[in-house]
């Protein structure tokens, strides 16, 4: 969905995760490990969905497959900004447990 479509600030429509999604995802794996699985690495960790937000910046929000029956959320804000010359490294800012994209976190 286009900015104008969803509105600065607004969700998006879900989408399947494709490579640009899953190397965020990826940017962000141990913070997620550490803080859900006492930084135990995942068996499996495969974006599968994802909605995003424009903002000064952008955040997106993935469900994430993490076992063969397990699926979390993450939240997780890429800066515009660049640091020496290079891009920020996205930011894990949430995780919870299944649920839908636009619920809580």
């Amino acid at each position: 969905m286009s900015e104008s479509a969803q509105g600065l600030g607004g969700w998006s429509s879900p989408k399947p995760a494709e490579e640009p999604i899953q190397a965020t995802c990826d940017a962000v794996r141990k913070a997620v490990e550490e803080k859900i699985n006492s930084g135990l690495p995942f068996g499996k960790y495969n974006a599968t969905l994802y909605v995003e937000q424009v903002v000064e910046g952008m955040n997106y929000r993935m469900k994430v497959e993490i076992n063969t029956v397990s699926v979390i959320r993450i939240q997780v804000y890429q800066s515009p900004f660049l640091v020496m010359g290079a891009p920020t490294p996205p930011q894990l800012t949430a995780v919870a447990a299944d649920g839908p994209l636009d619920g809580p976190f």
